[in-house]
């Protein structure tokens, strides 16, 4: 009886996500093979759930990209970050169809972007073409596959998104056929102590468990009943498997049932980018930080925006104060509707609580309200948080330790690395008098467990050197004196380049970052593609290379301004 009901239950979920206002016979694939995915919409990710479908192009580059629709070419961006070089094609229908990580655009697309990068004198582009300057036909190859940007290996990241807002809407809600028969899997389950009274097995602790089970139907451990007192929440931890795809990938729903009734829903149909970072809310954050695994939380903290929820009650808390047996079941459904369950039961069960209940209170010392502006001040130190910083309010530790290696001023620690931060919050710290001809290569530096800094950036402003922080953490003074390195890698000076098709040149600061880098050829600024990951510059050789000899120039300056110079002649013989 019970599987009948879920199969009703998963035909009649694919029926309404075929009832949805989305155009499912509108779009055609962006690429001409099957899709096998490496990442699925809102999947979990650090600081941000994925805004697309990541398909594979089997570890390869240049594979052709296809306009899924008739349209014209929106906007274009370059950077040597995040996307890398991304298309943006709006459509007559009111979407826009995204394409990311590219290695290269087609000619006509490639010769107005050229034009542009040297107009701008920038490597870095965000271009709004004017409509009907670029336009595009339903199947025409527009893009070739890449792997620029921040992308972690050779892919395609695909996005559809509304052309109003520009919100994200998950592409296989529109007809783009990738197989999957395969059930979401639960891996845990965690019951959360909400207060310091809440007793879970008869501990003042969270617990966490390892469900037995497979295919639609999960369980606790032998069957095992919970007895918990208070209020409690839930933590899941599950993800989803496509078809011939060993990626585990994030799945579409969650629902939480206790005696059959809702008590949280959340689906990945869509989302804003500006409320994405509440991800840092949605998770367990701090078993993210100790252990890099991701419960997803049923409790909402004041401060979490977040659009995906529906069928809310008491903002996933639940009470227990009676003596009897509450069934509870988690339900998981990938977009497909392939669905999963865990059941588990509560018993009610007071024992004796031998803790104090302190709770909370405004009236504390050093009490952040996550809803007001929050300013902490010693003679060293000075951070503060404007509202709504925080998901939700605590009490906020402070403390300091001597300093480290290469350090001007102590160690201060600025509450603890489990309590996520959602916007910048300004921290600034005093430090030893620094010389002046020192104090614009000031700035702050993180300090990570084995003693390394790792720059925060900054500024020295009135015997202070002060940074934006979006991480709790151990932060210090130091300066930056070292300029970048300039590395050709596969030419040396002076040397002849007939028949290169290119030179690659290495450029690293292993500190304050690199700020700018500006190459010249005879005097002439040059397109240098810079790929930030494998601190690479590229040079692509073109008519700007004359023949005889051409002057290179390349300058990098780093993020406080020290400077590598690097210059050669290039020659081209007969």
């Amino acid at each position: 009886m019970r599987k009948i009901f879920f199969i009703l239950i998963a035909f009649f979920f694919v029926c309404k996500l075929q009832a949805q206002d989305y155009p499912r016979d509108y779009f055609q694939p962006p690429v001409d093979f099957r899709i096998l995915l490496s990442g699925t919409f809102g999947e979990l990710r650090s600081d941000h759930f994925h805004s697309g479908i990541d398909i594979k192009t089997n570890g390869k580059t240049g594979i052709k990209v296809y306009a899924i629709a008739d349209g014209y070419v929106s906007r274009i961006k370059v950077s040597a970050y995040g996307f890398g070089k991304t298309l943006y094609i709006t459509h007559p229908n009111g979407f826009v169809s995204v394409y990311a990580h590219l290695g290269s655009f087609k000619e006509s697309i490639a010769a107005y972007v050229k034009k542009e990068h040297y107009k701008k004198e920038s490597f870095e582009l965000n271009i709004f073409p004017e409509k009907g300057l670029l336009p595009v036909t339903k199947g025409e190859v527009v893009a070739y596959s890449g792997n620029t940007g921040s992308s972690a290996g050779p892919h395609l990241h695909f996005e559809i998104r509304e052309e109003d807002s520009q919100i994200p809407v998950n592409p296989l809600l529109f007809g783009i056929d990738v197989k999957d028969y395969i059930r979401p899997k639960i891996t845990g389950l965690k019951i959360y102590a909400v207060q310091e009274q809440s007793m879970i097995n008869g501990d003042f602790k969270d617990i966490v468990y390892v469900p037995e089970g497979w295919g639609e139907e999960y369980r606790l451990p032998g069957y095992d009943t919970v007895t918990a007192w208070g209020r409690i929440a839930f933590g899941i931890r599950t993800y989803d498997l496509l078809n011939d795809a060993s990626n585990k990938n994030g799945v579409y729903s969650v629902e939480l049932f206790m005696e059959d009734e809702m008590i949280c829903s959340y689906t990945l149909e869509k989302f804003s980018f500006d409320e994405s970072r509440y991800i840092n809310s949605f998770i367990d954050y701090s078993d993210f930080v100790e252990k890099k695994t991701r419960f997803q939380r049923t409790k909402i903290d004041p401060n979490n925006k977040l659009s995906i929820y529906s069928g809310i009650k008491n903002h996933g808390v639940i009470s227990i104060h009676d003596s009897t047996v509450h069934k509870f079941e988690f339900v998981v459904k990938d977009v497909k509707g392939n669905t999963s369950s865990l059941t588990f039961f509560i018993r009610g069960k007071e024992g004796s609580h031998n803790k104090n209940e302190t709770g909370l209170h405004p009236d504390q010392e050093n009490y952040f309200s996550y809803d007001h502006e929050n300013i902490f001040e010693t003679d060293d130190i000075i951070f503060e948080a404007p509202a709504y910083a925080f998901y939700d309010s605590f009490a906020f530790h402070y403390d300091s330790t001597d300093r480290v290696e290469g350090g001007l001023s102590k160690v201060y620690v600025i509450h603890d690395k489990h309590t996520p931060v959602h916007l910048y919050c300004k921290l600034s710290i005093r430090s030893d008098p620094i010389p002046e001809e020192l104090r614009d290569k000031a700035l702050i530096a993180s300090v990570n467990g084995d003693g390394k800094l790792v720059s925060a950036g900054g500024n020295f402003e009135n015997g202070f050197v002060i940074t934006r922080i979006r991480d709790f953490g151990d932060f210090c003074v130091t300066v930056d004196t070292v300029a970048p390195e300039i590395r050709p890698l596969d030419i040396s000076k002076n040397k002849n380049l007939k028949g290169r098709k290119s030179v690659r040149i290495v450029i690293k600061d292993d500190f304050s970052g690199i700020k700018s880098y500006e190459g010249t050829l005879n005097g002439n600024w040059i397109l240098l593609e810079y790929d930030a990951k494998n601190d690479l510059l590229v040079y692509y050789i073109d008519e700007r290379l004359q023949k005889g000899d051409n002057h290179f120039k390349l300058e990098v300056t780093d993020q406080k301004d020290n400077t590598s110079i690097y210059e050669t002649l290039w020659g081209v013989g007969e």
